[in-house]
């Protein structure tokens, strides 16, 4: 392996019919104002069927710390895989395409998780429209407070998202802590191993990220085949989770560690059925959905979760389940 000494960061860029916003993402890794060799930037292209790859060697031609690694359609899950895998830096950050960073910020988190020696920290992020106009923002903080990962998330709740987040490189590879691949919802089930293995996690304020709420997202597109795979990705996550948890939890439970399972369960129930109330599926296809969940141990909707809103989804609806049947017909109608 190549000597990581001196390289503090890697920017891990996976490729997929995003030629049209590389140019963007990558000039923000460069308005970080790095020091010339302790940074890289691993551009992954998935077999993009775009332009990617060719803005992405036109990129590589006019900067030196660019490495493009080329691989067959492994989804952004694999993609991400790919770049852990390849990657030197000390740290890493995941940075989509259409996603970007805010100037000068990301040096001052890498110096926070160098000097506590951390295995991940979260920084915020804001949330931009299509014409980079601010919706919302999203920090936490720990106060300066390092805790291991199930206590972390228990008292302070982290964003669902991998990319909001500076993780340890040799804290990953140690761990063999890797995204499913060609899945939906792959950040959710990554974090959830992530935060159960780790040591020494700490929040701070600094918004170091942009994030984009593109239309074309899973959650806002229409395209009904997305959401019914969608559907069937939430069964994988749960069956990851619960082998996971199987395999590595002590007996009896730790406490702490008990109600961070629950949680996470209830929540890619809630997330589910969330999804289909949303988008209009029948009662019968929210009842047959509910019945497999329910014949492969996976139905778990009893444990309350930190979202109020999805919370009162779970109290009212999911653990009444029969009113579902009730409620969407008015629901349709008043639409």
């Amino acid at each position: 392996m190549q000597d990581n000494s001196n390289t503090n960061i890697s920017i891990i860029i996976p490729m997929y019919n995003v030629e049209k916003y590389l140019n963007k993402c990558v000039a923000s890794v460069y308005e970080q104002n790095f020091k010339p060799g302790t940074f890289e930037i691993i551009m992954v292209n998935d077999e993009s069927p775009d332009n990617s790859l060719e803005v992405a060697n036109k990129l590589a031609l006019k900067h030196d710390a660019i490495k493009i690694i080329s691989q067959k359609n492994k989804g952004l899950g694999g993609a991400r895989n790919t770049g852990i895998e390849n990657a030197i830096g000390r740290f890493l950050v995941f940075l989509d395409a259409d996603d970007w960073l805010i100037p000068n910020t990301v040096n001052d988190i890498i110096e926070i998780a160098t000097k506590n020696n951390l295995d991940v920290l979260e920084f915020g992020a804001h949330r931009v429209s299509e014409d980079h106009a601010i919706i919302s923002s999203s920090s936490k903080s720990s106060h300066g407070k390092i805790y291991n990962g199930v206590d972390y998330y228990n008292k302070i709740k982290y964003a669902g998202s991998a990319c909001n987040k500076l993780y340890s490189n040799q804290f990953l590879k140690v761990n063999n802590l890797r995204f499913l691949e060609k899945i939906y919802g792959e950040d959710f089930e990554f974090n959830t191993r992530i935060f159960y293995c780790a040591k020494k996690v700490m929040a701070v304020k600094n918004i170091c990220a942009a994030f984009l709420n593109s239309s074309n997202s899973i959650t806002r597109n229409k395209d009904r085949s997305m959401k019914d795979k969608y559907l069937n990705d939430f069964i994988t996550i749960l069956s990851s989770i619960k082998s996971f948890q199987t395999k590595n939890q002590q007996l009896p439970p730790i406490k702490s560690s008990d109600l961070f399972f629950k949680e996470r369960f209830a929540m890619v129930n809630i997330n589910a059925f969330y999804l289909m109330f949303k988008n209009n599926y029948s009662y019968r296809d929210m009842r047959k959905y509910r019945t497999k969940l329910i014949d492969k141990g996976l139905f778990q909707v009893s444990y309350s979760v930190s979202n109020k809103k999805k919370d009162l989804f779970r109290k009212v609806l999911l653990k009444n389940f029969y009113l579902l049947k009730v409620v969407l017909p008015i629901k349709n109608i008043t639409k």
